[in-house]
């Protein structure tokens, strides 16, 4: 598939009606198309012997799949079962596979999968049969793909597709006219389970698959709840993290944009530092982007951490039994 380099989300991929620059950038859409296909003709699946559970989405970013990774890997540790995640890496510049550990930069491996190494073992591979053949050697038990739908080189027990109900399929068509990378009906065929993220009702479109009502949830009692804050992000859909902060009771008197895994700047956080300084308030960012900070810098920013909460995980984890038996 084509690779882009990471921008901020264009506006009028979200927007109800269809903007002019979608209609001209349409033709557009058969390259990528072209390129996914050429893609699948060259891979070949391969099978490893513990089974494989890839998480993922048709949107490009922000559907809170990094977030569901690490749900699923603790619900299969209440189970008994040690789940490895194999990430890409995106942004880091390791080609073969590589355990992720502490002493490693997000330079190295990326912003994700170093966030996701503090919670559960993590490989970063570009190549992901080899990242999963890793993973099988280091004893894990079950292996689990983030954003893994569109790999087609390994052969996997099942998938999950991942919905969020704010950012929803966007204007539906494909980069660059829209959010997607690949059509929404082709993308649900391949999993079992659709994780419905801030939303409550029983969408057309996944009414034949097992649905789990979710909540992305912000850390309570947040030290930094009653004080005037600049919230900045850099991930596929900033808005989203705004809008809760806000829904949470923060006050939020200035938020700042960056494209989806920014590599922050000295220069920007100096510009940051200078805006909170000015305006009397406290700088405020999540905890993936908090990794991309400048390490001279980090103490002089907070961030917050969030999770996925279930109201009964009793029928998700007999569906993972069910589906990795």
């Amino acid at each position: 598939m084509i690779k882009l380099k990471m921008i901020k989300a264009p506006k009028f991929w979200y927007k109800e009606n269809i903007s002019i620059f979608s209609i001209v950038l349409l033709p557009l859409n058969i390259l990528w198309i072209f390129g996914g296909l050429v893609k699948k003709l060259i891979s070949k699946k391969r099978k490893v012997s513990i089974p494989v559970i890839s998480i993922g989405s048709a949107i490009i970013g922000g559907s809170g799949k990094t977030p569901t990774v690490l749900f699923i890997c603790d619900l299969l540790k209440k189970i008994g079962l040690d789940a490895h995640i194999v990430s890409k890496g995106y942004g880091g510049y390791y080609s073969l596979a590589k355990k992720v550990t502490k002493e490693l930069t997000y330079q190295e491996v990326g912003d994700e999968a170093l966030m996701m190494s503090s919670y559960h073992t993590t490989w970063v591979a570009k190549n992901k049969y080899q990242g999963c053949r890793m993973a099988e050697k280091d004893g894990a038990d079950v292996v689990v793909l983030d954003d893994g739908l569109q790999n087609s080189s390994i052969l996997k027990n099942f998938s999950i597709y991942v919905f969020d109900g704010i950012q929803k399929f966007g204007n539906k068509f494909l980069v660059p006219a829209g959010p997607l990378r690949e059509n929404v009906k082709k993308a649900l065929s391949k999993c079992s389970i659709v994780f419905q993220i801030n939303e409550d009702e029983v969408m057309n479109e996944f009414k034949d698959k097992f649905q789990c009502f979710a909540k992305y949830k912000l850390e309570e009692k947040h030290h930094l709840l009653d004080k005037n804050i600049i919230a900045f992000a850099g991930l596929g859909f900033n808005k989203k993290f705004f809008d809760q902060l806000k829904s949470y009771g923060f006050k939020v008197i200035k938020t700042v944009d960056f494209p989806d895994h920014h590599k922050y700047s000295v220069e920007d956080i100096y510009s940051l530092l200078d805006i909170a300084n000015t305006i009397d308030a406290h700088l405020l960012t999540t905890e993936k982007d908090h990794i991309r900070i400048p390490k001279d810098f980090k103490k002089s920013i907070n961030f917050i951490k969030g999770r996925i909460e279930l109201e009964s995980e009793d029928d998700l984890i007999q569906q993972l039994k069910k589906n990795i038996a």
